[in-house]
Formats: C-alpha cells, sequence, structure tokens
C-alpha cells in the first residue's frame, strides 16, 4: 500500500491517502475536505511511503 500527500484546492488543507494503486498519473483527485465539508479536488504533492 502506498500513501501520498494530498492538498484541498479551496482550502489548502494537507493530508495522507492510502491506497493499494499509484494515482501520479492523476493531476487531482476529487474527494471529500472535512474542513471544506464538501466534494473538492486535491492535487497530489508527493508520495510519502510504501506500507506493507
Amino acid at each position: 500500500m502506498t500513501a501520498w500527500r494530498l492538498r484541498c484546492t479551496v482550502c489548502g488543507t494537507e493530508w495522507v491517502l492510502k491506497v493499494s494503486y499509484n494515482i501520479s498519473d492523476f493531476r487531482r483527485i476529487y474527494h471529500y475536505c472535512k474542513v471544506c465539508k464538501k466534494n473538492t479536488y486535491h492535487e497530489i504533492i508527493e508520495r510519502v511511503e510504501d506500507i506493507n
């Protein structure tokens, strides 16, 4: 499993998304933001680590 650091394009909140596939081909992800309390676009900042 791989962890990715994402940033909300609306409020700027950064968080880590853990997924089992490579998302580096995507420019941004449409996901729920806990701060905005709605679905927003999130930029992929970097790959954080591989989790076994």
